[in-house]
C-alpha cells in the first residue's frame, strides 16, 4: 500500500495538473453561467461520464432558467439540441439518445425522412419506415405529443400496427382490419404512472419530480 501511495504522490497532483484543471473549471463555469442550455446539452451528449445523472443535469439547468423541452418525433434529433427563442435564451430539446435502447442509426433515419414533420404513427411507419421496436420505445417515452397523442394513446396505435416483416397477404388483411377498428377510449394515465414511465425510458422526467407526488 505504501509503495502505491508513494508512486501516485510522485505524479498525482503536480502544479501543472492543478493549473490545467483550474483552467477547465473556469471555462466550464463560464459556459454554465452564460450559456446554461448549451452546457446542459453538451454534458448530456457526453454521457456516460460518471459524475451526474441526466436527471440531475436537467434539473440544475431548469433551476438556472433553461427551458427543457421533451423528446418528440417531430422536433428531436439524436443528440440533445438547442432551439432558438426570439428575444430569449435558447431552449434545450431532449434527443433520442436519452432513451434507453435506441439505436443511433434508427434515430438518424427517422430524422432524415421526417421532412416537414410526421402526421401520424402510420405516417412514421410508411413514409419514415420506422421499425416497430423503435416506435414502441418512442411511444413508451411519450414522444408523440406533437401528434396530439399521449403515451397511452400512442402505445395503443403502435401496437395495432403489423410487425416489420409480414407476408403481403397478411399485411393486406391487417390493413383492412386496422381501418375498420374503432378507436378505444382510454382513460388518462395518472401523473405518477407518467413519471415512473419517464424514468424507466429516459431516466428523467419533465412532468414532475417523484418527491412532489410522495410528499403529501
Amino acid at each position: 500500500c505504501f509503495q502505491q501511495i508513494r508512486g501516485f504522490g510522485s505524479y498525482g497532483f503536480p502544479e501543472s495538473h492543478a493549473a490545467a484543471f483550474s483552467q477547465l473549471v473556469y471555462v466550464s463555469s463560464w459556459i454554465k453561467k452564460y450559456h446554461p442550455a448549451a452546457f446542459a446539452a453538451a454534458l448530456l451528449n457526453s454521457q456516460p461520464m460518471g459524475f451526474y445523472a441526466p436527471a440531475q443535469i436537467v434539473r440544475d439547468a431548469q433551476e438556472h432558467g433553461t427551458e427543457i423541452r421533451p423528446v418528440d418525433v417531430n422536433f428531436s434529433h439524436y443528440d440533445n439540441t438547442l432551439e432558438q427563442i426570439e428575444g430569449h435564451a435558447p431552449a434545450m430539446r431532449i434527443g433520442f439518445r436519452q432513451l434507453d435502447g435506441v439505436k443511433e442509426n434508427d434515430a438518424y433515419a427517422l430524422v432524415a425522412r421526417r421532412g416537414a414533420g410526421y402526421t401520424s404513427v402510420s405516417d412514421m411507419r410508411e413514409r419514415g419506415r420506422v421499425p416497430s421496436p423503435f416506435l414502441r420505445k418512442l411511444a413508451d417515452a411519450d414522444a408523440f405529443q406533437s401528434l396530439q397523442q399521449d403515451r397511452r394513446e400512442a402505445l395503443w396505435q403502435v401496437r395495432r400496427l403489423p410487425n416489420d416483416h409480414v407476408l403481403p397477404l397478411f399485411a393486406a388483411a391487417q390493413a383492412r382490419e386496422l381501418g375498420d377498428e374503432p378507436d378505444a377510449e382510454l382513460p388518462p394515465m395518472p401523473l405518477g404512472e407518467h413519471v415512473t414511465a419517464d424514468y424507466q425510458t429516459a431516466r428523467l422526467s419533465l412532468k414532475s419530480h417523484p418527491m412532489q407526488i410522495l410528499r403529501p
